[in-house]
């Protein structure tokens, strides 16, 4: 686009140099030509000069045409055009030695209200009485219609080269358009399928994109298959190992001690089975959390009825994550439940998009976490003995999760009285 908005001025430049030079070049020719015709014409009869009424060349005998003839002899006009009627002609002070010539591309004529001319200056010898003497030849040639000339001529060049122009634009956006069509329509489908609208490219491309569009639907189905070979792998797990499991704590009269330390086993196999079946995928769509949300809480108003709750959902925006809904209702279930096992009536939750994050506070007017305990319940999930029934693996899994989604979880005085808990996750 650039070197096209270029090429249109510097093109008029240079045409209109070559057609000012050219044209100069055929005035000069001109000139001299009727310069020579005076020079044919004129005779010396002694010391008096002689010229015809009616010269050969037309434009001299015409007033008003725009072209000037004068001859000086010692220093005086001693004949000037019939076209030159309506001036009275000094001598020029073009000096030229005799025999040379001279051309003047722009000459200020004093006599015409300091117009603009075209000059042309010879000089011979011609034998008077007494020597040989020079004789002065001068043709002048107003410059108005020649810079009408040229004026026609750039304001032509000018109009076909801007239709040549917008049309060579138009050839050359379609051009690109077509050429980039298939690369914007792959684009889109790779977007759309980013994003969990669609499942594999299945639009037709150029024969050369279908190595691309093949690479790229093999990578989508191996990692789909990828992860659901790994889930399945890790729920054959859970099941072989939740049967011994079952059976050793079936025994009876087992020690105490025995029976807390395998249902501590259970517990981190439960964790980190669910830690490492968790995450997002490169190809999933975003997951709304409000739904989810409002799903959670009213699960936790008949849960804790007994206490006569108010679970408060405030939404500012449409929030929505990439992530697995599972795992959404797993952090979500947690955080509510704790807030909900420590507050003496209210939790508020809000949802609400900062910047390039998705945030969800969930604020209850319990006791709060000491802020002592802060760091440990944010790196190890211990067990707080603020909540009645612990939050141990619970909050173990939140701040995995978070972390598997490249969130943030802070840990905060709530203004009702209680804990806030801030989680952040990117979008």
């Amino acid at each position: 686009m650039s070197v096209l908005a270029l090429f249109a001025p510097l093109t008029v430049v240079i045409l209109d140099d070559a057609y000012t030079t050219s044209l100069t070049q055929a005035k000069m020719s001109e000139l001299r030509l009727m310069n020579l015709g005076l020079l044919s014409a004129f005779e010396l009869d002694g010391d008096i000069p002689f010229m015809p009424e009616i010269l050969y060349e037309e434009q001299l005998n015409l007033p008003g045409s725009g072209y000037l003839g004068v001859i000086v002899f010692r220093g005086h006009v001693v004949w000037q055009s019939a076209s030159a009627l309506d001036y009275t002609l000094p001598a020029p002070n073009l000096n030229v030695n005799v025999g040379n010539e001279l051309f003047v591309e722009s000459y200020i004529a004093n006599f015409d209200n300091d117009t603009d001319y075209f000059a042309y200056a010879f000089t011979a010898e011609f034998a008077s009485e007494s020597n040989f003497e020079p004789v002065r030849f001068y043709i002048f040639n107003n410059k108005h219609l020649f810079n009408e000339e040229r004026e026609t001529f750039i304001s032509v060049v000018w109009r076909w080269l801007l239709i040549l122009s917008g049309g060579l634009l138009v050839l050359i956006i379609v051009g690109i358009s077509l050429v980039l069509m298939p690369v914007r329509k792959l684009i889109s489908e790779i977007s759309l399928t980013s994003t969990g609208q669609k499942q594999q490219l299945d639009a037709h491309y150029p024969v050369e994109f279908n190595p691309l569009k093949q690479s790229i639907n093999e990578l989508i189905e191996s990692e789909s298959q990828q992860r659901a070979r790994y889930k399945n792998s890790l729920g054959d797990l859970a099941h072989s190992l939740k049967t011994p499991l079952a059976v050793a704590l079936g025994v009876e009269k087992l020690p105490k001690q025995a029976v807390e330390s395998l249902n501590q086993i259970d517990q981190i196999i439960q964790r980190q089975l669910k830690r490492a079946s968790a995450g997002k995928t490169g190809w999933q769509a975003a997951i709304p959390l409000l739904p989810i949300t409002q799903k959670v809480a009213n699960a936790m108003d008949k849960v804790y009825q007994h206490k006569q709750l108010s679970i408060t959902i405030e939404a500012i925006n449409n929030v929505a994550i990439k992530a697995d809904e599972t795992d959404i209702m797993e952090m979500v279930g947690n955080l509510l439940d704790n807030a909900c096992k420590a507050a003496d009536s209210k939790v508020l939750v809000a949802l609400k998009n900062e910047g390039n994050w998705a945030v969800l506070t969930i604020d209850d007017d319990g006791p709060g976490v000491p802020s002592d305990k802060k760091q440990a319940l944010l790196e190890r999930g211990t067990r707080l003995d603020t909540y009645a029934d612990g939050q141990g693996i619970g909050m173990a899994l939140v701040s995995d999760l978070i972390a598997i989604y490249q969130g943030k979880l802070l840990i905060e005085r709530a203004p009702i009285g209680g804990a806030r808990f801030i989680v952040k996750f990117p979008v």
